[in-house]
């Protein structure tokens, strides 16, 4: 072939790509146009809050006083961790409501995803247990307060009817948190059916077959096969949950405020008192880093578990 034909036969070649080049780099400008206003809403909408909570946290601001702000750097961050047991109690309050709504959940999502496992037409009873998470979790709150009522709700009267004596339920302090828990777990129980329920339906039926022909029994079968198997599905079900229910809110505040004294007073309430009631803004900004940095924390070890877990199944 003649050098001729050859310069020929590249340059539409050169074109060709050179179009393609130009056409990859238009479409990706376009894109980029289209994107522009949801990214730029959501850098307004997150970013620069974020950012102008960190900058608020380094300083001493009351909106009691706002002439008197001060730079006090990491001081309020110190005062938090090291020298305010308010904050402790706080934090002490969250993990307990976290640790017990997160098992009682996973505990009653589990013992249900099993049995509606082994039903045919579980239709209708799914749609029963899904009800309390469709509805509006303050109306829910509300409901569950006056059924708490020590003088007018249906707990106390049911208690009447058998002989047992009244309970003030959340107003008293040893049990308010046992009392937040169920609630919690009336209402978020059913994400956990359903995510475990897609997770039992989706695993393979020949270990479990196999293991039942060599003679375990049911209880060995849940304990060894389908258990480790659903692990991804429950490691996921406790990374939602536990980030859901540590910043629990308004289930809190609606029901208790805090109370009684500050015997339900979590890192939520307690930061909202700090910013809306006694008006430290600053304070309050560092409290609100604080939580997230431990929810970032709890994250990154669960998702190091689930990855762990994926990697193992890979693995074998």
């Amino acid at each position: 072939m003649k050098s001729s034909d050859v310069a020929v036969a590249v340059q539409p070649t050169a074109r060709t790509g050179a179009r393609r080049h130009r056409r990859a780099r238009a479409r990706a400008w376009f894109v980029a146009a289209m994107l522009s206003p949801a990214i730029i809403t959501l850098a307004a909408l997150t970013l620069y809050p974020f950012a102008s909570n960190v900058y608020n946290s380094l300083f001493d601001w009351s909106l009691s006083k706002p002439n008197s702000r001060s730079f006090v750097f990491l001081g309020n961050y110190v005062d938090i961790l090291f020298r305010n047991a308010d904050f402790r109690h706080a934090l002490w309050v969250s993990v307990c409501f976290t640790v017990g709504a997160v098992v009682l959940e996973l505990l009653l999502g589990l013992f249900i995803a099993s049995l509606l496992n082994r039903i045919a037409r579980r239709g209708l009873l799914l749609t029963l247990f899904i009800l309390p998470m469709a509805a509006t979790p303050i109306a829910i709150t509300f409901v569950w307060r006056m059924m708490f009522s020590p003088s007018l709700g249906i707990l106390n009267y049911f208690l009447t009817l058998v002989g047992l004596p009244a309970s003030n339920w959340v107003a008293n302090s040893s049990i308010v948190i046992p009392c937040l828990i169920v609630v919690d777990a009336w209402q978020w129980t059913p994400f956990v059916i359903l995510v475990l329920l897609g997770g039992l339906l989706s695993l393979p039926v020949e270990p479990a077959e196999a293991a039942a022909m060599d003679g375990a029994n049911a209880w060995e079968i849940f304990r060894h096969i389908t258990l480790p198997l659903l692990e991804p599905f429950v490691i996921l079900v406790v990374l939602f949950r536990t980030i859901d229910a540590f910043k629990t809110f308004d289930l809190i505040f609606v029901m208790t405020t805090g109370g009684p004294g500050n015997a339900s007073e979590s890192l939520n309430i307690y930061t909202f008192r700090q910013g809306f009631w006694f008006l430290n803004m600053g304070y309050a900004a560092a409290l609100a880093i604080i939580m997230l940095v431990i929810v970032i924390v709890i994250s990154q070890i669960l998702l190091k578990r689930s990855r762990l877990q994926v990697g193992s199944r890979a693995e074998s």
